[in-house]
């Protein structure tokens, strides 16, 4: 039986990926992104966006910007504007998304491995912090939804080969990768594969986790 799925941030990079697994299993995709002149951050935007889609099985918050440099050269206008790309539009996204999601459904956000170690100059504060709260916002839905089985799960991804990489110079990417154990950039093909397992049976047992899928920079 086909599932209805929300991915936001669906038209490019990781939210693609995914979007393609859903309609590949059969599924059918409602795609929110800023490309379509969607506001994530926007609560009366998102939720004219999901009028039409009464009942959702899975919610994908896939959206994201990054920044640059350390806190000593903190702009507070792309603090904001990280901490809202990111952490923002995934609490509004879920605030209006949630109340839709069928029983047994599945909502996957996504944090970094930024968000797991802190960071790095090459995306900056804001981001790492965006996405360690990812991380607390997750577990936090996980315990008020495990009540209707709904389960909500991050992801922690390392470097993914998006568009989000081509910002870096080729030295950057060297010394990035130089610190992936496997050296290996991950495809976002992988990402969409386990973000598909979270929001299947097999996963029905899964709730509040963050999945590492960074090629070992992360082993927490």
């Amino acid at each position: 039986m086909a599932r209805t799925a929300l991915v936001v941030g669906g038209a490019g990079g990781i939210g693609a990926a995914c979007a393609d697994w859903f309609r590949a299993n059969g599924d059918d995709v409602l795609v929110l992104d800023r490309a379509h002149g969607h506001d994530a951050t926007d609560p009366d935007a998102v939720a004219e966006a999901l009028a039409g889609t009464p009942v959702l099985d899975a919610v994908v918050h896939a959206a994201g910007s990054v920044g640059s440099g350390g806190i000593e050269d903190l702009d507070l206008a792309e603090w904001h504007r990280v901490i809202d790309d990111n952490l923002t539009s995934a609490a509004v996204v879920t605030s209006q998304a949630l109340p839709r999601v069928a029983e047994g459904g599945s909502v996957v956000l996504f944090s970094s491995v930024n968000g797991r170690h802190g960071g790095n100059e090459l995306s900056g504060p804001a981001y790492a912090v965006a996405k360690a709260g990812i991380i607390g916002l997750t577990r936090h839905l996980a315990k008020h939804q495990a009540r209707r089985r709904v389960r909500v799960n991050c992801l922690a991804p390392g470097p993914v080969a998006t568009p989000m990489l081509d910002r870096l110079s080729d030295e950057e990417l060297t010394t990035l990768r130089a610190g992936v154990p496997l050296d290996h950039i991950t495809a976002p093909a992988e990402i969409a594969g386990t973000v598909g397992w979270l929001c299947s049976p097999a996963a029905a047992s899964v709730t509040g986790a963050t999945i590492d899928v960074n090629g070992g920079m992360w082993m927490g």
